[in-house]
């Protein structure tokens, strides 16, 4: 990498050479690297939130403008009018708009919408009779 040198006083020293010297990274060389660490940390982002699995710290912790209020809501919405079948559907919470869906679109994933720790609201559980 070549730097410019310039001396901290603008003045040489008697002997001809300066005796501090302060080292100026040119901002293309600083832009560069910035780049490179953004795209990094892009390509080892985390793995989708699953809006009907995950728990209130899970979506607080993996999407944008979700606090605990919210991720709590989610949840709360989850538990009392089933799972999600969109990722719009998230809309329908209290608290999430249109513009928190579309900032997080790429973070979320709607899973199984049927899972057994999950019944459906109203819904009565269903007892397997075995075969004779």
């Amino acid at each position: 990498m070549v730097t410019d040198t310039v001396p901290t006083d603008g003045i040489a020293g008697r002997d001809g050479q300066n005796h501090k010297e302060i080292h100026v990274v040119p901002w293309s060389v600083v832009l560069r690297a910035l780049v490179l660490v953004v795209w990094i940390a892009g390509a080892h982002a985390a793995e989708p939130i699953d809006i009907n699995r995950a728990d209130a710290q899970a979506l607080q912790q993996g999407l944008t403008m979700v606090g605990a209020a919210k991720a709590e809501a989610i949840v709360e919405h989850r538990r009392r009018h089933g799972p999600f079948h969109r990722v719009e559907d998230l809309a329908q919470v209290k608290g999430i708009g249109k513009a928190i869906v579309e900032r997080n679109r790429q973070r979320i994933t709607v899973g199984n919408r049927l899972l057994p720790a999950d019944p459906v609201p109203g819904s009565v559980p269903v007892r397997t009779v075995p075969r004779r």
